[in-house]
């Protein structure tokens, strides 16, 4: 994910019995092919069709030398990804990924690519076979993959990323008014098969529980209706469970207000949630007020490691975020001291990774006033102006009690906070 777009892939696994013409395999394939994705649609003159074919072309050259690319048994990944480019929403969708927009009065739009279904049509009916789990239905299905790899990127076939740059001309494209885009799904086949597979929900369904519920909760009604089929006898299917991904974006909706409890929790390995960018980096050892000190347990004026950063999303600043942090990390973790953004987690990653002290309690605390004029000034405010803001604070402890991190975050004027919790009845 990145400020203006989401890409979703979903590698395509073979039969442990067919051979593989790459010694990295398609795990490694996919985590390659979506880094270079997310880097390249941030530059709107890229078409998605571009940036598509220019992955597929970096990812060769990184294992050209060492793999045998001009094989069939090559690592392969579907794709659907969409691009935020100024008044408009880019959409690409290759193989059997599913993205579904909601139109607001223009109905429900799914957008499939669902060419690697006309194919191979006989050993497909075979492979769909139950029941599942069986070595008799893993053999049909390893048929069914080498067939397929046979008809993959050629004319009359389908088409999937893979090594062969020209899979991007034939992706599905297309781009609609950002202004009749309520809500975005992107879906990997294993994430829409309650819908497509199952008719377990409908497509407007699905949407309210990503709403909801999250994607999580997609995800788990899927393996509860797996669950309820083991064999493949309601719903014939390759697999007893697939590999599902689900992403869900709401269009034009200003972003909520996160605490650093909740960027923690996203478990993406980046502060950022949808839509949001970060700048304004700052990092510095500097003399601990009095409620830093009180929380990190320290005396007021001793050397803390301050980090701050300033969220963003296209309706303006979300917040401004403050990470306290015990001076003791400095030496072992000196990028907490650099003044740009952290390429390999949040701080308390870095934290855990070079220390093995892990948070594993926190105390929140949510409390609202009038704007103060160093608040007006980090929140980019006019001077003089009479705000109300939210002030969101986190302690983060280890196992042993010790402070980790002090979070104090700063909600720009009109920011809401969402909570989602479980209810037992």
């Amino acid at each position: 994910m990145s400020p203006t777009g989401v890409v979703v892939l979903d590698g395509l696994s073979a039969p442990k019995d067919l051979p593989m013409g790459c010694v990295h395999g398609t795990p490694w394939f996919v985590r390659q092919l979506g880094t270079r994705l997310i880097n390249l649609i941030g530059d709107d003159e890229v078409s998605l069709r571009e940036a598509l074919r220019s992955a597929i072309t970096e990812v060769n050259d990184l294992h050209r030398d060492t793999c045998a690319l001009d094989q069939e048994a090559v690592p392969a990944s579907t794709v659907v990804m969409i691009r935020e480019r100024g008044g408009l929403l880019d959409y690409l969708v290759l193989s059997d990924n599913v993205l579904v927009l909601d139109l607001g009065t223009d109905g429900i739009r799914a957008i499939v690519d669902k060419r690697v279904e006309e194919v191979a049509a006989d050993e497909m009916r075979a492979a769909l076979q139950g029941p599942t789990g069986t070595p008799e239905h893993a053999a049909r299905v390893s048929q069914l993959v080498t067939v397929q790899r046979r008809l993959r990127n050629k004319p009359g076939g389908y088409w999937v990323a893979s090594t062969d740059p020209a899979a991007a001309d034939e992706a599905i494209t297309g781009s609609v008014d950002l202004a009749r885009v309520q809500r975005a799904a992107l879906l990997t086949d294993g994430a829409s098969r309650l819908v497509d597979s199952f008719g377990a929900l409908t497509w407007a369904e699905l949407l309210t529980l990503l709403r909801t519920e999250g994607p999580a909760a997609l995800i788990a009604h899927t393996r509860e209706a797996e669950l309820a089929d083991p064999v493949g006898e309601r719903w014939p299917r390759f697999k007893r469970s697939d590999d599902a991904t689900a992403a869900y974006v709401e269009i034009g909706r200003a972003v909520p207000l996160s605490s650093a409890a909740q960027r923690l929790e996203r478990g993406t390995g980046s502060s950022w949630g949808a839509g949001e960018r970060s700048d304004s980096h700052t990092a510095a050892l500097t003399a601990a007020p009095p409620d830093v000190a009180a929380a990190l347990g320290v005396k007021t004026g001793a050397e803390v490691i301050r980090r701050t950063r300033v969220y963003r999303e296209r309706h303006g600043i979300v917040a401004h975020s403050t990470s306290w942090i015990p001076q003791e990390f400095a030496r072992a973790a000196p990028e907490l001291l650099r003044g740009e953004r952290l390429q390999s987690g949040t701080s308390l990653d870095v934290i855990a990774r070079t220390t093995g002290r892990r948070a594993v309690k926190r105390d929140d605390e949510t409390s609202a006033r009038i704007a103060t004029p160093e608040d007006r000034e980090l929140l980019e405010l006019a001077p003089g102006s009479a705000e109300a803001i939210l002030m969101l604070t986190a302690l983060f402890r280890d196992r042993e009690d010790r402070p980790l991190e002090y979070g104090v975050d700063l909600g720009a004027p009109g920011r809401t906070r969402v909570e989602t919790s479980d209810v037992a009845l």
